[in-house]
């Protein structure tokens, strides 16, 4: 999975358009390794969503609301490099997504 997750993150980083046009898809499938039980997992996937936040920027905003949603809940955990890397990534989200849409995908993630 790890792998599969760094090949993510070399996609977006020199192929955006391919992760553009099944970008629901890959969101989805990267959300539920954010809450896969193996921490290594877990973190990879975390720090592919700052990638693919970094390199696709606005092309991101349709994802907010279920990403954000699952790092905020990954941001209460117990261990130091997950909360590290979602940090980070919530900070990519807010440097590289439409301000108006990262604010309220925060606002709305944070109470639920």
């Amino acid at each position: 999975k790890v792998d599969g997750l760094t090949f993510i993150r070399h996609l977006s980083q020199h192929h955006p358009a391919i992760l553009i046009s099944r970008l629901h898809d890959v969101s989805l499938a990267l959300v539920q390794e954010v809450k896969n039980l193996r921490s290594a997992v877990s973190r990879m996937a975390v720090v592919c969503l700052g990638d693919m936040f970094t390199y696709l920027q606005r092309g991101m905003d349709p994802e907010l609301g279920n990403t954000v949603k699952v790092l905020l809940h990954k941001a209460g955990e117990s261990n130091t490099f997950i909360r590290q890397g979602v940090d980070s990534t919530l900070d990519c989200m807010m440097q590289s997504c439409t301000p108006a849409r990262a604010i309220n995908a925060l606002l709305n993630g944070g109470l639920r």
